[in-house]
């Protein structure tokens, strides 16, 4: 029977990917912190920050894992993310536990495929309205800079014996989101009718590329099998989605009037400017993304 290890594996995507791999007849072991809860059931889960070497090798050793997918980092909200020294700080923590992995891999000669989990912010130093993998990554965000030394220094290891492809994720949603982020929230603040935050999300005319979580994890799961040596790989819905369309949606499902005007709505946000193109995921994987954010939204609607 193969074999993965999931770090964060009680996030959003680790959930899912847990699910995904269960049925694929692979045995799942997870990576969390102590005392998490909402463990699934059938999934072997081992206390484990990645804080510590020695403990991450025992158990690599232990598990023997065909796939590492590792999603671990700490990712503060866009409110927290203002703190730049609070920032500063994840970037530190985040960089340690990725190097203290891929030095734990190296050091115990486990022969796995590492799957690292990107971000778009790595590329948001770019002018351009889509992006690819062909593109040079830059960014302005501390948990961008640390997505893009991580990457390097993954690739910079790898070898025969450790292969690694770098899964650049945009935004993505689903009932397992964590309530600190914008559609959870925005879900909340309709059911609770706060109309100051309705009307300020409105205002801004928020669009970008957004997709359900299901459908990028399942990306993730096709490029875990796929036994191409891919550097990095783009998983995006390629579309632009306006949450406005979203909101409209919500507001008159629940007799909500916010009484804004054409003309306060601003035209031109800059607010996650650019897509990500999946041609190469479409390629390679055969990705074919089946739902989308407003299938996301409805389901944290519903819970």
């Amino acid at each position: 029977m193969k074999k993965v290890l999931i770090t964060g594996a009680l996030g959003q995507n680790g959930k899912i990917l847990s699910n995904i791999y269960n049925k694929k007849n692979y045995q799942v072991s997870g990576f969390i912190k102590k005392n998490q809860k909402s463990k699934i059931k059938g999934i072997s889960y081992f206390n484990n920050n990645l804080l510590n070497k020695k403990k991450i090798e025992k158990h690599l050793y232990q598990i023997k894992p065909n796939v590492i997918l590792h999603l671990a980092s700490r990712n503060d909200s866009y409110s927290k993310r203002l703190k730049k020294d609070n920032y500063k700080n994840n970037y530190i923590y985040n960089f340690k536990i990725t190097k203290n992995l891929v030095d734990a891999i190296i050091k115990t000669g486990i022969k796995s495929k590492l799957i690292f989990a990107g971000s778009s912010v790595m590329f948001s130093n770019q002018k351009k309205s889509i992006v690819s993998e062909k593109d040079k990554f830059g960014s302005r965000e501390f948990y961008g800079k640390y997505k893009i030394d991580a990457h390097n220094y993954i690739h910079l290891k790898t070898n025969k014996k450790f292969k690694a492809t770098t899964v650049i994720l945009f935004n993505h949603d689903s009932v397992y989101r964590n309530k600190k982020f914008l559609i959870p929230r925005l879900i909340e603040a309709v059911k609770k009718k706060e109309i100051k935050f309705i009307k300020k999300i409105f205002i801004e005319n928020i669009n970008g590329d957004f997709s359900h979580a299901e459908d990028i994890c399942k990306g993730i799961y096709k490029v875990s099998i796929n036994n191409k040596n891919i550097k990095s790989i783009i998983l995006s819905s390629g579309k632009r989605f306006y949450l406005n369309s979203l909101l409209k949606y919500f507001i008159k499902k629940n007799k909500i009037d916010l009484q804004i005007s054409k003309s306060q709505i601003k035209k031109n946000s800059e607010n996650y400017k650019f897509l990500g193109s999946n041609l190469l995921a479409k390629k390679l994987i055969n990705y074919k993304p089946q739902k989308n954010l407003m299938v996301a939204a409805k389901n944290i609607f519903n819970i």
